[in-house]
Formats: C-alpha cells, structure tokens, sequence
C-alpha cells in the first residue's frame, strides 16, 4: 500500500466553469502540513473542497493511504477527513461545547459519553478555549469561532486535515496558536494537514510543504525554500518581491510593489 497523499491529473470546478486543470502534487508523506498558496480564485479553495468531497471531480485521482477519496461513501469520508471551510460555525444558541460535541457525535458514535467528554476537556484545554466552553456561539467573536471551528476538526481526529483559511479572523497570538496545534497533531498521529492561507510567512514558516497555484494549476511545489521565489510571486501574484532568510533561518517574503493594477485572481471567490 502506498502511505500518504497522492493527487494526480484532478480536475474540478463548478457546473460549465472549469477551475482546476490537471493539478498534480508530489506525494505528501504522513505527518505533513502543506500550505496551499495563491492569488484569489486561483483555486485553493476549490481543491480542497474537492479532495473532502464537496465538489465532484471532473479528472484526476486522489488517494490517502492508498484508498481511493473521489468514490467513499459518506460515513467513511466523516471519519477520514476534516474539513474546515472558510465560512464560520453559526453564532446560533449552541454552546460552544455542544458545537464541538456534535461533531464528535456525528464522526466518533462509538465513544461513550464519558469518553466523548473527556475527549472534548482534552480538545478545549490544548486550544486553550475552556473559557468559552458554556458560552454561546452568538456571544463570540469571529475569531472566537473560528477555533470553535477548529476544536470541531480536531476533536474529530480525521486522517486528512483541510483547513481553508484558519487563521483569516485571527490576531498574530491565535494565528500561531493554530499553527502549533496542528503541526503537533500531524507530527503525534502521522495525520496529514493541507491550508489554504493567504500570510506567505506563516505559511513558509511552519509549513513542511508549500503547494503555489495560479489559475488552476500548480506553478511550484517543494519544500519553503525550493517553492518560493522573485519569479514565483511575480507568476502567481503579479508582484514584485524578494525571498530572504531572517535571522532565525526562516524563509521570508518582503513585497516591494504590484507590477500591475490588474490582479491575477478574480476577487469574487
């Protein structure tokens, strides 16, 4: 059997509109965490809607562990793949805890009920939230409910984490938080972990891996310092930037300029 994440020649989109085009990935081995960067539209969101089932594949292939992701059937998708969307849990009446619980319930309905809180108690003490534990969604802030959003992924221990933008509503403290967090679970339980994330230096920070898209296909892939350059950004951007190491070793981008009024990516999506 073949370990890891393998996308080969996948194609996705939206009824008549085409948004990925023959896009391949070196294979990601398990415990990785796997930035996916880009332009609006240039079709992060897309990919990882597609590879949690969301939206049907028009080409391609998707494995993880060798188990085919486009045919499972929906009980086994909840239980091998997290999928956390840009949009925020409901501020509805729910508790946060209740949130969270819900999605253990509906992944994990073979824990018992002390197990599946004791479960919770672990998830809210790691991100740190058990202050808001017995608060309700619609108390808390966006940023609040975005690790609300988390903490519902995580509780879940999925095999494929998809995060797509998790850290957008977040202050610098929490976006670290986030980042902690998830690159300890894939390192813990050999998880893997795809983000779509707009901070080009959170991503080649604490990503092994960084994925670079531009209309709909991959223009890089490799390792931060191998994915990451001038002509990069300018391709995948339409700036002009450099790519340095700060004092720490850290690959870094510094942006100079936009070379053109016109974005590369179409900011409706």
């Amino acid at each position: 059997m073949s370990w890891g994440l393998e996308v080969k020649g996948l194609g996705a989109g939206y009824r008549r509109r085409a948004v990925l085009g023959d896009v391949s990935l070196a294979t990601i081995n398990p415990g990785s965490v796997v930035a996916l960067v880009g332009a609006n539209a240039s079709g992060k969101s897309t990919l990882l809607r597609t590879l949690a089932g969301q939206l049907p594949a028009m080409a391609g292939k998707a494995e993880l562990d060798g188990i085919d992701l486009l045919g499972l059937d929906a009980s086994t998708r909840k239980r091998m793949i997290g999928y956390m969307p840009q949009s925020l849990p409901s501020g509805g009446s729910l508790y946060a805890w209740e949130a969270v619980m819900a999605a253990s319930r509906a992944t994990r309905p073979e824990l018992s009920q002390a197990e599946t809180e004791a479960q919770l108690e672990l998830v809210f003490k790691r991100l740190g939230l058990a202050a808001l534990a017995v608060r309700k969604l619609s108390e808390l802030s966006g940023g609040q409910r975005q690790m609300v959003g988390l903490a519902q992924l995580v509780v879940r221990q999925p095999r494929l984490m998809l995060l797509d933008e998790p850290t957008s509503a977040l202050d610098p403290r929490w976006q670290l938080e986030v980042f902690d967090v998830v690159r300890a679970l894939t390192h813990e339980t050999g998880a893997i972990a795809l983000l779509a994330i707009h901070d080009l230096n959170l991503a080649l920070r604490f990503c092994d891996h960084v994925v670079v898209l531009a209309g709909g296909r991959v223009i890089a892939d490799g390792s931060p310092h191998e994915a990451m350059n001038a002509q990069v950004l300018s391709d995948a951007y339409g700036i002009e930037g450099r790519v340095e190491q700060c004092s720490n070793g850290s690959t870094i981008v510094l942006v100079d300029r936009a070379l053109s009024r016109t974005n590369p990516g179409d900011l409706s999506t």
